[in-house]
């Protein structure tokens, strides 16, 4: 009587694999936890530039001012002399008072600062307590 013995199945090389795939896994889980997705307001905008690293504030309420002086409240556009109104069409979805929230102003770097002081007159009479204007890092 023969017995057989059983060799074990021939190594197939897959198995340093292994390790890879739960490498990319994790770093792929990892960039999906640590990464930012923002919406891209579809506007051609060019922000002043700033030497400063200051962060970016987080607003609810954006106003872009464009190169022709178009507004735009919260991506909205804004017709000429309604924007208190769409503004308080605004805060009455989000509830609060005008001082709980605060004003991001992105204009284009062509304007000047008399193109955009109507609206800074504008945000003290709704009674905005913090305005901030967005800019672009120089990296200097």
């Amino acid at each position: 009587m023969k017995i057989k013995r059983h060799s074990p199945p021939a190594n197939t090389g897959d198995d340093h694999l292994i390790p890879l795939i739960n490498v990319v896994f994790l770093m792929l889980i990892f960039f999906m936890l640590a990464g930012q997705i923002r919406a891209s307001n579809g506007l051609p905008l060019m922000p002043p530039e700033v030497a400063s690293s200051q962060a970016e504030v987080r607003t609810r309420f954006v106003l872009l001012l464009t190169e022709d002086n178009r507004m735009y409240l919260n991506d909205g556009p804004v017709q000429e002399g309604r924007l208190s109104e769409m503004f308080a069409e605004q805060l009455g979805r989000q509830g609060g008072g005008a001082s709980d929230y605060a004003l991001t102003i992105r204009i284009d770097q062509s304007l000047t600062a008399a193109d955009w002081r109507p609206v800074l007159a504008w945000a003290s009479e709704a009674g905005l307590d913090s305005v901030h204007l967005s800019t672009r890092w120089t990296g200097m």
